[in-house]
C-alpha cells in the first residue's frame, strides 16, 4: 500500500482550499427588474454571465409569473414562478437561457442571458 506523507496531503488540501476560495470570491450577482414603471418588460433584457453567478429577477411574480423556455442540458428548470418578489438562480451550466412572462409573451416580455465558463465570460 502506497503511503502519502503528510506534508503532501496539506499541500493538496491547501491548493483545493484556495481554487474554491478564488472561484466563488469572483461570482457576480445580477438583478433583473421587471413591471411596476418597466410595464411589460425585463431590464435588462439580455446578459452575459460566468458560470456561478447569481441572477435574481426582482418584481411581482404575481403579475407576471417567470419561466425559463431554453437552457443547456443539465441546467437547473424554472418553471412558473407566479408568486413572491425575488427569485434566485445559480447559474451551473454554461450555454444560452431563456426566459419569459407567462401572462405577457405575446407582448414581447421576454428575456435572455448566455452563460459563459468562468474565465471566458469578458464581463
Amino acid at each position: 500500500m502506497l503511503k502519502i506523507p503528510t506534508v503532501v496531503v496539506r499541500i493538496v488540501t491547501v491548493f483545493a482550499f484556495i481554487v474554491l476560495a478564488f472561484g466563488a470570491a469572483h461570482a457576480t450577482r445580477h438583478v433583473i427588474t421587471f413591471g411596476g414603471s418597466l410595464g411589460d418588460g425585463y431590464a435588462p433584457e439580455s446578459l452575459k454571465v460566468s458560470v456561478g453567478d447569481t441572477i435574481v429577477w426582482s418584481g411581482n411574480f404575481s403579475e407576471h409569473p417567470l419561466t425559463l423556455t431554453k437552457a443547456p442540458k443539465g441546467a437547473a428548470a424554472i418553471t412558473h414562478i407566479h408568486s413572491g418578489k425575488s427569485y434566485q438562480y445559480v447559474v451551473t451550466v454554461a450555454g444560452s437561457y431563456e426566459y419569459q412572462c407567462d401572462k405577457h409573451v405575446d407582448e414581447g416580455m421576454t428575456g435572455a442571458f448566455t452563460a459563459f465558463p468562468p474565465a471566458a465570460s469578458g464581463k
